[in-house]
């Protein structure tokens, strides 16, 4: 299944690719690290809590169970300016990162097809990740998984003044690559990060693994469900072509 509303002119002259849930089969395994901490430090993982973490940085998620973990613990709301409360934040960002860095070293399997299609695009022109991983968790993620030589940048949540949903990590990925977020394709799974690729102007095609409920499923200028689709290959085919014509036209002028 892949289906999109791209405009029949349009073309990227750059790609920018999510990590988790896109790349690296990895959301799962996100998601476990959320439920583990949250046991951990007592606090129960609702399934409106899991939604609402849903594709968001390690630092806002470690923000959240910071101050629910201590109205847990204490029966009341922190003082979040305190040293004390500050203390306890720390412990939480470190007590996540740790888990997370053991989990992602431990090994993750590859979204299927991923690795080739983005090495396909790689060909042809400049790809970058965005990522709501913190810096060192990301760049453990593209050079443990072959994805380093394939793409020209990778930019994590501490690169940015906010990470997705804001379009920050979009519009910076995109300005490394020397274009506008107009000019590129994006490929996003989550509700955070298509928003964040929206904003930033991007035309994102939103990855809906088979078992998807539809309904739930983020908006955006197309979705597909394999990375092996042929209709997909198809289109980027024809996006590359259009790209080398401009290309060659515009050297032709000057």
């Amino acid at each position: 299944m892949f289906e999109h509303t791209v405009p029949s002119d349009w073309f990227p002259r750059c790609a920018i690719f999510d990590c988790d849930g896109i790349l690296l089969d990895s959301e799962t395994v996100w998601n476990d690290v959320q439920r583990e901490l949250f046991a951990r430090w007592s606090v129960p993982f609702t399934e409106e809590v899991e939604e609402r973490l849903t594709g968001l940085a390690a630092a806002d998620v470690a923000r959240e169970l910071a101050v629910l973990s201590y109205e847990a613990q204490t029966g009341q709301k922190p003082d979040t300016a305190s040293a004390e409360y500050a203390e306890h934040h720390a412990h939480i960002t470190q007590d996540l990162l740790a888990t997370e860095r053991q989990i992602i070293s431990a090994g993750v399997e590859l979204i299927d097809g991923a690795q080739e299609f983005l090495s396909f695009l790689s060909e042809h022109m400049p790809v970058a990740v965005a990522s709501n991983s913190t810096s060192g968790i990301l760049t453990v993620k593209m050079e443990n998984y072959g994805y380093a030589p394939l793409v020209r940048t990778w930019v994590s949540s501490e690169d940015v003044p906010a990470g997705k949903p804001a379009p920050d990590m979009y519009l910076e990925a995109a300005r490394r690559l020397g274009f506008e977020g107009h000019e590129a394709l994006a490929f996003e799974d989550s509700p955070a990060g298509a928003q964040a690729a929206r904003d930033a102007g991007t035309k994102v095609m939103i990855y809906v693994p088979e078992g998807t409920d539809l309904q739930k499923a983020p908006t955006g200028f197309g979705r597909f469900d394999s990375f092996k689709d042929p209709q997909l290959w198809e289109a980027a085919r024809t996006w590359v072509a259009k790209l080398e014509a401009a290309q060659q036209s515009e050297a032709a002028q000057g």
